[in-house]
């Protein structure tokens, strides 16, 4: 989310541009949770909006709640869970493979402990000067470990070099801007999803370019081969 409900509904609607994008250049099953990552993030952010006016006044309460419950499905039940599986898709064959399944792993964990406070009520969203404090009450600590483990862990370990350069910005970044919110200091989540939906378009063309040139795609033996011998 982002410093006001104004900019998550542009941050929002540019977001989906590059979705489109990121879905027209998918060629591959294995590539479709990846290319499914900026149209995750286009509705995280215009949900964001809605909580926004939510908190407000500005649309009914029902609205707000729904808003609150969906963003927090996203942020806390679908993206660990996700995440570690399109890095995964896309890993060739190798030893990264069955340590990205272990992450996954975290992340399901993680995943169903916020998912049963969400379920029992325990999430919520209250409105500070220029950010939303969402958060899910009673999960453990465990499952926050778990959490950035399974989210930032899986593009870390990846064996494609962009996404571990994705991976290392992300984790600069994210710790920046939560830095920032301790602080009380503008939201600008929005922007981030923003950066990372374009880096999601441009992986994807840039997949697409290498099989145009002949190259194999990332996931094949052939591709292992390829990088052992470089």
């Amino acid at each position: 989310m982002c410093f006001a409900p104004q900019v998550d509904l542009i941050a929002g609607v540019a977001i989906a541009v590059v979705a489109v994008d990121a879905i027209r250049h998918n060629r591959s099953a294995r590539t479709a949770p990846l290319a499914a990552l900026p149209a995750v993030f286009a509705v995280h952010t215009l949900a964001s909006a809605l909580v926004w006016w939510g908190l407000q006044g500005r649309v009914p309460t029902t609205v707000g709640d729904a808003a609150t419950a969906f963003y927090l499905g996203i942020a806390f039940v679908l993206l660990p869970v996700l995440l570690p599986i399109a890095v995964l898709l896309i890993e060739p064959p190798g030893w990264r493979r069955p340590a990205l399944v272990l992450l996954t792993a975290a992340g399901l964990y993680s995943s169903l402990d916020f998912l049963v406070g969400l379920l029992d009520g325990r999430g919520g969203a209250a409105a500070c000067t220029y950010y939303i404090d969402f958060g899910i009450t009673g999960a453990s600590s465990y499952s926050g470990f778990m959490y950035v483990l399974a989210t930032c862990g899986a593009l870390l370990l990846s064996g494609q070099r962009p996404l571990v350069v994705w991976g290392l910005t992300n984790a600069l970044v994210v710790a920046l801007l939560a830095g920032l919110e301790g602080r009380a200091l503008p939201s600008l989540w929005c922007f981030w999803a923003a950066a990372s939906s374009l880096f999601v378009a441009w992986f994807l063309r840039s997949l697409e370019r290498r099989r145009a040139a002949g190259e194999p795609r990332p996931w094949h033996p052939r591709e292992r081969e390829r990088q052992a011998v470089g």
